[in-house]
């Protein structure tokens, strides 16, 4: 479809408009407050042809237009810059990371939350799924009998902690004499089944990607519950979330070192429909994570995907440097 020069002049002013102030905007508005060098009645016959190819519509009869669905494609595709952050924006930013981080989960839960903070929207961070081979070694640590901390180390060497609970007493030695066993199967690569494989898979799925959320429920609380039954549904289970975004990331192609989005009604869920998810993916040992935020279709793109793509950016970094620090020693005792 072919979009004239001045079409999109009038096009970015209404859809600017209505993304700061959620209104509506007539002909005349436009000309006062954009400085657009056409008459209203030029600018009437220009909103008719946008309305026409299915960019703008009417709220009612007497109404100035907003933007359509088509439209916020054509503005996110077209016309869209994101905005570089100021060197203020940037430091601090950059701050939140400075402090030397070792766990990846303490990286991750900051940045769900600085990305909310920033953004107003719900932050949401997807840890990269592992591989079973890139475990390195495992500490487990005695808390008491029915529960222990999991010290995993994997071979770019992050490390990461989970709590584990037992169903049944594992003393301290108990504990010991299993890090062991794991660690020695770990080293082994072995390629068959073996009868330790049920331990390492315990272990294992303590480290499967993980899932991080900062201001879930506040951009659904001015819903009505009948309006978003299945959201809410999904939204009560990590687990139906997690599969929400990661399918749809699958289902869509992305481009890699850019902020990507996907509309709402992409997602497939009803009650999703006025909502965007704006994300880009991080890399860990070849892996891809997700660093994004859900929030109402309008919303400030330009300024949330400046952000999203400078956190990225620092997230890489202190990845980076986690893979580049030391090791730990796993202790051994039979």
């Amino acid at each position: 479809m072919i979009v004239s020069d001045r079409e999109r002049l009038v096009f970015s002013a209404i859809i600017d408009f209505y993304l700061l102030s959620g209104e509506t905007i007539g002909s005349r508005t436009l000309v006062k407050k954009y400085n657009i060098d056409l008459s209203s009645a030029t600018i009437r016959n220009v909103m008719s042809d946008l309305e026409d190819k299915g960019f703008i519509s009417k709220t009612h009869s007497s109404s100035g237009r907003i933007p359509t669905d088509k439209g916020y494609k054509f503005y996110l595709d077209e016309l869209l810059k994101v905005e570089k952050l100021t060197l203020e924006e940037q430091a601090r930013i950059n701050s939140v990371y400075d402090r030397k981080m070792r766990e990846l989960d303490s990286v991750l839960k900051r940045t769900s939350t600085l990305l909310s903070k920033l953004t107003n929207c719900m932050g949401v961070v997807i840890e990269p799924t592992h591989r079973r081979e890139k475990i390195k070694k495992v500490q487990l640590v005695h808390i008491d009998d029915y529960m222990a901390m999991a010290v995993i180390v994997m071979e770019n060497k992050s490390v990461r902690t989970k709590k584990i609970f037992f169903d049944e007493m594992c003393s301290e030695d108990d504990l010991i004499k299993l890090s062991n066993k794991i660690n020695r199967e770990i080293v082994k690569k072995l390629p068959e089944p073996h009868e330790i494989d049920h331990l390492i898979d315990f272990v294992y799925a303590e480290v499967e990607g993980k899932l991080f959320l900062e201001n879930s429920s506040e951009i659904f609380k001015d819903k009505q519950v009948n309006e978003i039954s299945d959201v809410l549904d999904i939204f009560s289970k990590r687990e139906k979330i997690k599969e929400l975004f990661e399918d749809a990331i699958k289902s869509k192609p992305f481009k890699e070192g850019e902020v990507n989005i996907i509309f709402g009604e992409e997602l497939a869920v009803k009650g999703l429909e006025d909502y965007n998810f704006v994300y880009s993916v991080y890399n860990m040992d070849n892996s891809p994570g997700v660093i994004g935020v859900m929030g109402p279709k309008r919303m400030a793109y330009s300024k949330t995907m400046g952000v999203i793509q400078h956190i990225t950016e620092e997230v890489n970094k202190v990845i980076k440097q986690i893979g580049n620090e030391g090791d730990i020693n796993v202790r051994e005792k039979d």
